[in-house]
């Protein structure tokens, strides 16, 4: 009886296992970049581009960064003549669909840089998506630059 409680666990967690293999190779990032800041910066933003070859929509729960002590996803929109950003606490990627994270757009924001970060270093994120689903990302930091006038809501 033990044996087959052994067999009947083992097979469950391979399934679990091949599932979100799977998955993983249904989402694909690509062009995945942090505006670099200066080094007295303690904030920065990620952007990326998430395709989901997967008929079935992925939702993006959260987001993680060993150089950050907060990542959360934001979006910004347009008020008057001043960029508005807020945190939204998920990001649905459509079935074979795409969702850009770009300036002016859907990011994720770096905050507490826990260390200053240099232009052309690769900072890794992880992206953690809805059942139980992670992808590793590699990020370079690109050149900083002006950014719009922004607030957060």
């Amino acid at each position: 009886m033990k044996l087959l409680c052994r067999l009947i666990c083992f097979f469950n967690v391979v399934m679990l296992i091949f599932v979100v293999s799977a998955a993983a190779q249904e989402i694909i990032v690509e062009d995945a970049w942090v505006r670099g800041v200066p080094h007295s910066a303690k904030t920065t933003a990620a952007f990326m581009s998430i395709q989901n070859n997967g008929s079935e929509e992925m939702v993006l729960k959260s987001a993680s960064c060993e150089v950050a002590e907060v990542v959360e996803i934001h979006t910004m929109e347009q008020v008057g003549e001043i960029m508005k950003m807020k945190q939204i606490n998920e990001l649905r990627i459509p079935g074979n669909g795409q969702t850009a994270l770009a300036p002016k757009g859907y990011h994720i924001m770096l905050m507490g840089l826990i260390r200053p970060i240099n232009e052309g270093e690769t900072i890794p994120l992880t992206l953690n998506f809805g059942e139980g689903l992670s992808v590793a990302v590699d990020a370079v930091v690109k050149k900083w630059g002006p950014m719009a006038p922004m607030s957060h809501d």
